[in-house]
């Protein structure tokens, strides 16, 4: 499989948070749209098609996560990074911002301090203020070759 990475999309009037909320966001549209985790590679065929060919069953009904689903999340830790993860140790989100806001409720009380490592995805600091935690900046420092410590 190969892909074109050098494709550009153009996302703009699509409703896309990154690219037609800059004006909002930064008071200006010519904000390089780097400051939300967005793709902005064409999703692979084989994903669209999977897609295409499942929306084709009429009924849209609540489904569940079976056994292949968690099978094959522990196949790809166990093949990507060697860790031997059990089911039970898998938690459904349906993202990244309630998957942290879940974790600062589960894992601390209000007052409690949270340490966010700025500069960082925007929702780190609303899952700790948006839940009556102290937020503690840590700012992390450029080095001369770029790279945040």
């Amino acid at each position: 499989m190969s892909y074109d990475f050098d494709k550009l999309i153009d996302r703009q009037g699509t409703s896309s948070v990154k690219f037609d909320l800059r004006k909002t966001f930064f008071d200006s549209d010519e904000v390089l749209p780097m400051w939300v985790a967005d793709m902005d590679f064409e999703t692979p065929d084989f994903i669209r098609e999977a897609i295409v060919e499942r929306a084709k069953h009429p009924i849209y009904g609540y489904t569940f996560r079976d056994d292949a689903y968690y099978q094959y999340i522990i196949e790809w830790f166990e093949r990507r990074h060697n860790w031997h993860i059990q089911k039970e140790w898998i938690v459904f989100s349906p993202g990244i911002v309630p998957a942290l806001n879940l974790v600062v409720l589960a894992l601390t009380q209000p007052k409690d301090e949270i340490i966010v490592q700025p500069p960082v995805y925007f929702p780190f600091f609303g899952a700790a203020t948006e839940h009556d935690r102290v937020l503690i900046y840590n700012q992390l420092v450029k080095s001369d070759n770029n790279i945040y410590h």
